[in-house]
């Protein structure tokens, strides 16, 4: 069987520092002339597109049903540029035991990597590229695909198992809203405790495995791959 394991990234694979939000907010600013313009919008577990649209509604910048797709083309453009430096001006860090994991996970057969993440494909590369794991990954379920996060994983999902045959898949990520995709979806979920959550709260909210970190390489390799939930 091949195990198909569907990582977020922030708060799961690294910390970027709020390299990412400060970004998005210098990109708002820059394009609408509102500073602070993400200040009453929810981050966590979102996808891109989903606090985009939830800002621009927030200050009235949608002019039709339709502006939001070519609004949506001019933030990225925008943010693609801003981003790089917010990254080298922040003190991200992978999480602990990530690049060990990662590589753990590389050297078993019928494994497949990939991304599941609220963040834009490009935004999500340049962060992770940044941070040295970039190469761990090349396929995934972005913000561009879709702004509701379970339909971003089933993207994530067809993508990464197309061609597998019977596939394992798990998504492995720290929100409710990870929690929930997976859900959504029909897979199980491995939560981790490096973002707003705890190992208890992961666990009630349904989460099939639960750790503080990804650090325990052998106890994180038996939940994913032989499904034994610690």
């Amino acid at each position: 069987m091949t195990h198909v394991l569907l990582f977020d990234v922030d708060m799961t694979l690294i910390n970027s520092g709020g390299a990412g939000s400060r970004g998005m907010r210098l990109a708002f600013e820059k394009l609408y002339g509102i500073e602070d313009g993400f200040r009453r919008t929810e981050f966590s577990g979102r996808t891109d597109q989903q606090i985009l649209r939830s800002a621009m509604e927030d200050h009235g910048l949608l002019r039709g049903p339709d502006a939001f797709a070519g609004e949506l083309a001019r933030f990225q453009e925008v943010y693609f540029g801003i981003l790089p430096q917010t990254l080298r001006e922040a003190d991200g860090r992978v999480l602990p035991g990530v690049a060990e994991l990662l590589a753990a996970l590389t050297a078993r057969e019928r494994v497949r990597l990939g991304l599941a993440t609220g963040n834009f494909r490009r935004a999500a590369f340049m962060k992770l590229g940044h941070l040295g794991i970039d190469s761990f990954f090349a396929e995934g379920g972005f913000a561009d695909d879709a702004e509701d996060r379970g339909e971003m994983v089933g993207v994530a999902i067809a993508r990464l198992a197309n061609g597998a045959g019977a596939a394992d898949v798990w998504v492995i990520g720290d929100t409710l809203l990870d929690i929930a995709a997976a859900r959504s979806n029909g897979v199980r979920v491995l939560g981790v405790a490096t973002g707003p959550l705890s190992v208890e709260e992961l666990r009630e909210a349904g989460a099939d495995a639960a750790f503080e970190d990804l650090s325990d390489t052998a106890a994180v390799l038996s939940a994913l791959l032989d499904g034994a939930a610690k």
